[in-house]
């Protein structure tokens, strides 16, 4: 736990730094759009963007781990009633 925040906290600080170094203006393009943004603003949305596809991608596992979590402690409910009585 403590080791992925760590690391999680120093990839931060590199984009940070790297940003910051590297803040002059440049024209991007997607598709049919034509941006002028500054690198700083492009690393800044491309890290929050990032951030948010891993987190829909892992939100079902955390979900299945939820359900799955739930339905063991109504066991253990069950088996200690059971043991009980």
């Amino acid at each position: 736990m403590y080791l992925s925040l760590i690391i999680t906290f120093l990839l931060l600080m590199v984009i940070i730094v790297t940003a910051i170094q590297n803040s002059m203006p440049l024209d991007f393009k997607f598709f049919i759009w034509t941006f002028q943004i500054s690198i700083t603003g492009l690393i800044f949305y491309s890290s929050i963007m990032g951030g948010a596809i891993v987190a829909i991608l892992t939100l079902p596992k955390l979900v299945k781990k939820s359900l799955h979590a739930r339905s063991m402690n109504k066991e253990i409910h069950k088996l200690r009633e059971k043991s009980a009585g």
